[in-house]
């Protein structure tokens, strides 16, 4: 059922139980004398578009349509923007959005317009089949009369919303093509249900660091405010600098690999495009680890028993493929190290991108029994969080380098 909230311009519904479920709204809106649909979802899967994907075609043909899209967590399907992108033609695009940042796109937003009416849902129904009809999902619907100022302020607010997210000049917003399409699938960006697991998760296998490569360079890393921190025990300096080489001494004992965490600041030779000599290609996006700090905790980073012989550069020591969590997304990371060399090196486009000089670097070891061996953090510097970890940061590096990093 449908419960009245104030007036008959503002509703209170909720599923499966309701009558009007999200799904319904939209099927029957279609159908309306509107000239404008517009729509923000964090997920979007077959299993709804196919629901959607008539009445949506025949509105599209003679109305403009606009749905962005968010693809973090794998939460989004090829195959649900693949049917997507097929419905709205030819009037309407779809637009993905992208922060390579720790930020998740989520919202569910949906209007439909006209030159004197409109009707907005915002809730938590995303476009599968559980946000459209199955799931317990709550939403709040707008019957707007844009004659009315508050009504049209109201529609405004969130098209400007919409706008905002849509923007293409930030970097996070695409528009989404074929080619698009592609390159998101083979970056593992939107994995396929058709290769579903046995379990039923949606396949995300590792991809190709050229394919990352490919997809990172269309999004930016674009930093928005950060959660308020969480009270938590503090510690000296000196207090964390003894907890650190406790610590570390105790790995290198036992042969583990705890402390879990590893902070490091961020330097230029880390970030953005790196050193460049003239009439040379661009450097490797690889992020530097000091020997000093590999050699603190050698066990946190599987050193040397996981790693193997180069065999085209003699002395070199590769640790490939490493798999990684990082803004969302499940990466493939090279660990690499050879005499001639002073440190020791991460190769990731993704990590590099998205750090800033004096920015920390937050790696975390994890349990077995996930798909990937560590969770990534590229923390802000100025931040709170930041604040917290650089206090960990107790190790100094030889010679004139500002890095610093520690364990804990």
């Amino acid at each position: 059922m449908t419960q009245q909230v104030q007036s008959q311009s503002m509703e209170f519904l909720r599923q499966p139980a309701a009558k009007d479920r999200l799904g319904d709204f939209l099927i029957a809106n279609f159908e309306r004398d509107w000239t404008h649909f517009r729509a923000a979802i964090a997920f979007v899967k077959r299993s709804g578009v196919k629901h959607v994907a008539s009445p949506l075609a025949n509105f599209a043909r003679s109305h403009q349509v606009e749905v962005i899209v968010g693809i973090d967590h794998n939460g989004t399907s090829y195959e649900g923007l693949r049917d997507l992108l097929a419905a709205v033609q030819p009037n309407g695009r779809v637009i993905v959005f992208h922060n390579r940042l720790v930020h998740t796109f989520h919202p569910k937003v949906y209007v439909f317009k006209s030159q004197n009416a409109a009707e907005v849902i915002a809730g938590s129904g995303n476009l599968t089949e559980g946000g459209l009809f199955t799931n317990y999902e709550a939403s709040i619907r707008l019957s707007l009369d844009l004659a009315k100022e508050k009504h049209a302020n109201m529609l405004n607010s969130v098209e400007d919303g919409l706008d905002h997210w849509s923007h293409l000049g930030q970097g996070t917003a695409q528009i989404l093509d074929e080619n698009l399409l592609r390159t998101l699938r083979n970056a593992r960006l939107v994995p396929m249900e058709a290769s579903s697991l046995a379990d039923g998760r949606m396949s995300a296998a590792s991809a190709s660091e050229a394919d990352l490569e490919t997809a990172s360079a269309l999004f930016s890393a674009l930093s928005e405010h950060r959660a308020p921190s969480a009270a938590r025990p503090t510690h000296s300096q000196t207090e964390n600098q003894e907890r650190v080489k406790k610590s570390a001494q105790s790995t290198r004992k036992q042969g583990g690999v705890s402390p879990k965490r590893f902070v490091m600041t961020l330097q230029r030779t880390d970030v953005g495009v790196g050193q460049v000599t003239p009439g040379t290609s661009k450097r490797s996006p690889e992020i530097f680890i000091p020997l000093s700090a590999r050699n603190a905790n050698p066990g946190f980073w599987s050193w040397p028993n996981g790693f193997r012989t180069d065999p085209d550069k003699p002395g070199k020591q590769d640790r490939p493929d490493v798999r990684m969590h990082f803004a969302g997304q499940t990466v493939p990371v090279n660990m690499m190290t050879w005499p001639d060399k002073h440190d020791f090196r991460l190769r990731s486009a993704a990590l590099r991108d998205a750090g800033r000089i004096g920015d920390i670097l937050m790696m975390e070891r994890v349990e077995p029994g996930l798909d990937f061996e560590y969770y990534v953090e590229i923390i802000p510097q100025g931040t709170e969080q930041h604040a917290r970890h650089l206090i960990h940061c107790t190790g100094v590096v030889p010679g004139r380098s500002r890095k610093q990093y520690g364990y804990f």
